[in-house]
């Protein structure tokens, strides 16, 4: 009895053991599934980062070599920009008045677009022609202005020579003199007279090319608004969209007509004053610092330092010709800190360094033309992005 009491005891034990056993089997096996699907896990996670890592370093270097070829462009074709951007900002300052001719004389937007165009360029044309020949006089006297300044200035020139002198010889002893029978090699340079013809082939192409891009803007402008308006599909967004260009307009509009009434007056103010100095030509003074004004920080320094070559020339004492450009410094901070803020408001301020950066990187890309037009550009692109809630982190960095 005892020994089948044990067999039959063991015998109902086995099959819990065997149980046991296949159930440890069982987890073991998930387990390592688990661990090998987790390892797999990680592996797809690591790939999928390098191939999000490589798609940003890809779409990094797109956006660089977009940017290069813009520059490039802007660079290599500024016969052609340059006229596209003074008509546009040209179209923003002109603009409020053909509506308003528009609506008080009862004619079309294309005839009062004519008018007012015809009218700008007779003006430029007038005051070019009876500024032709004092500017004549002051390019043909340039030579003799510099010589006498120099002569004045023999005090200051006279050490920067020495020093010049100087270092020229260490030079020449350092790398040996020049022997006599090196071949000396000479560029040959372009005529003066073929030069000024091709400056005055492109400066007249440009100016045509801006008059008839300003006339068509100006006369178009209406048209086009109404055939984008038409694409839309509800009203509200169609009001929307006329709003929202209507500011953008009226708010670059304003600022242009503001920007250049200020410039208007200061040349009015800083030429008045340079005649109670004594200085001669005192409108092209005006004239002068009222362009020079559309150039933050550098045009000050520009006039300033002119107005101190014509006061060491025609002025007795040193003393005499540095009221010029201190009265000249004086004027323009106090129109760009005092005046131009309380006209303007402080929403339309901008950031001089930038500013300033914006100015280097158009006078390089642009010249003349591209300083000149480096602030109004800026301050249209910093009105624009006022309007776009997505931009207005941009005009915030604009303004500073």
């Amino acid at each position: 009895m005892s020994l089948s009491t044990t067999s039959n005891a063991s015998d109902c034990r086995n099959p819990s053991q065997e149980v046991r056993t296949g159930d440890d089997s069982d987890t073991d096996s998930s387990s390592s599934d688990i661990q090998q699907l987790r390892e797999e896990q990680a592996v797809s996670s690591t790939v999928l980062k390098d191939k999000i890592q490589i798609q940003s370093y890809g779409r990094i270097s797109l956006a660089i070599l977009a940017t290069l070829g813009v520059v490039h462009a802007l660079y290599f074709a500024r016969a052609i920009f340059i006229p596209i951007a003074l008509a546009i900002v040209l179209f923003f300052l002109l603009a409020p008045l053909v509506r308003f001719l528009t609506r008080v004389c009862p004619i079309p937007e294309s005839l009062s677009a004519a008018i007012v165009v015809l009218s700008l360029t007779f003006m430029i044309g007038l005051a070019s022609y009876f500024l032709a020949s004092p500017v004549s006089d002051w390019l043909s006297s340039a030579p003799a202005t510099f010589r006498k300044a120099e002569q004045k200035l023999r005090f200051i020139i006279d050490p920067v020579d020495k020093i010049d002198q100087a270092s020229s010889q260490v030079s020449d002893i350092a790398g040996g003199k020049e022997k006599d029978d090196v071949v000396k090699v000479s560029i040959q340079q372009p005529p003066v007279t073929s030069y000024l013809l091709s400056s005055t082939v492109n400066f007249l192409a440009g100016v045509t090319i801006t008059v008839v891009l300003v006339y068509l803007l100006l006369a178009m402008g209406h048209r086009t608004l109404n055939s984008v308006v038409e694409l839309l599909p509800t009203l509200d967004d169609k009001r929307g969209l006329v709003t929202m260009i209507r500011n953008v307009e009226n708010g670059i509009s304003r600022y242009l007509v503001t920007i250049t009434a200020i410039n208007i007056g200061l040349g009015i103010i800083i030429g008045t004053v340079m005649w109670l100095l004594g200085l001669p030509d005192p409108i092209l003074l005006g004239i002068m610092a009222a362009t020079l004004n559309f150039i933050p920080f550098v045009g000050a320094f520009i006039g300033a330092a002119v107005t101190f070559l014509i006061g060491i020339v025609y002025l007795n004492t040193p003393a005499e010709a540095m009221l010029g450009p201190l009265m000249y410094i004086v004027i323009n901070t106090l129109e760009g800190n005092v005046f131009t803020p309380m006209i303007l408001g402080h929403s339309m301020k901008l950031n001089p360094a930038l500013v300033f950066v914006c100015i280097i990187f158009w006078g390089w890309a642009w010249g003349v033309g591209g300083i000149l037009l480096a602030v109004p550009l800026i301050g249209m692109v910093k009105i624009s992005c006022d309007h776009f809630k997505s931009l207005q982190p941009v005009a915030r960095i604009l303004s500073g």
